[in-house]
């Protein structure tokens, strides 16, 4: 009895792996996912689901608030009234138009490029005018005339005011006017002695001024606390035949730093706000006057970043 019922064990499991192998050779293949881990501790079993990997949330870049941006790179500059070591340097392209008073006047808008850059010492700017040639060394209401605009400390971009008119003063505002009062090749600005030394904004030989003001009819030699006038300019033109269509080249330099309470200061890795104006001898038939030129402040300030 025992010998059988051994046999009948062996023989039952023989089928069994007989019926293994023939599923297997049915060539029929399932993929099937692996299962899930598990653990078991103390008789407690807990289900691992596998980590996913999820993208780390994005972050957007701050906006910057609307309005025009001139950056200003760390360079080698020469105040020689040549602009081509400004080749490499970025501009900022605007247009200049005639103040909201003198909007009905026959004062045409002006095409400009403002570049600014910087070194340890100096801040330096190249202003670029399309515009004819119009020069006279008797008077510089027949010359073309630049200026430069920076706050010294909330004054609006409308000569220290935030309205149209410039009468509403919010502050001062540092003004370099570069009058023409000397040949491109002549050093303009603080170079040339002030005179009698009772204003020291003042440029006596080529009127190169550093000036301030804090609305459109305060505008005054700057002859404040630490006053001097640290300006270095000089200037070319591609045509220089009285009349003829060209381009300006207005070059300047001044110390990031000077001490002077009228005047803006510039540091490094830091930004400043910039206006421009241009006079044109033909705005009148005596030349300009100081309510006639074109500017950039209906526009609002331009954002420079010494970076």
């Amino acid at each position: 009895m025992r010998t059988k019922s051994r046999w009948l064990v062996f023989v039952f499991v023989m089928a069994l792996v007989a019926a293994a192998c023939t599923s297997s050779d049915t060539g029929d293949t399932t993929t099937t996912q692996p299962p899930a881990t598990t653990s078991t501790t103390m008789g407690t079993t807990t289900t691992e689901t596998p980590p996913t990997t999820e993208a780390p949330p994005t972050t957007e870049a701050p906006s910057r608030p609307e309005g025009r941006y001139l950056d200003a790179p760390v360079a080698e500059i020469t105040v020689d009234g040549d602009p081509s070591d400004w080749d490499m340097i970025p501009g900022l392209a605007i247009t200049l138009e005639p103040i909201v008073d003198h909007a009905d006047d026959d004062l045409e808008n002006k095409d400009v490029t403002i570049k600014m850059a910087y070194d340890e010492e100096f801040v330096y700017s190249l202003f670029t005018v399309v515009d004819d040639y119009d020069y006279s060394p008797d008077d510089p209401h027949f010359s073309a005339s630049p200026s430069w605009m920076f706050p010294v400390d909330t004054g609006g971009p409308h000569m220290g005011a935030d309205d149209d008119l410039g009468e509403n003063t919010t502050g001062m505002v540092d003004i370099w006017h570069w009058e023409l009062e000397c040949l491109g090749d002549v050093p303009a600005g603080g170079v040339n002695p002030p005179g009698d030394g009772k204003d020291p904004g003042n440029d006596s030989l080529c009127n190169y001024d550093d000036e301030w003001a804090t609305d459109a009819e305060t505008r005054e030699d700057d002859n404040l606390e630490g006053a001097e006038n640290s300006l270095l300019g000089l200037w070319t033109h591609t045509n220089p035949i009285v009349g003829e269509p060209g381009v300006w080249y207005f070059e300047t330099s001044r110390p990031l730093q000077t001490g002077d309470a009228g005047d803006a200061q510039f540091t490094a890795g830091e930004s400043t706000l910039l206006a421009l104006a241009y006079w044109d001898a033909d705005f009148g038939p005596d030349g300009w006057d100081d309510s006639t030129h074109v500017q950039s402040s209906n526009q609002g300030w331009i954002h420079v970043n010494f970076g």
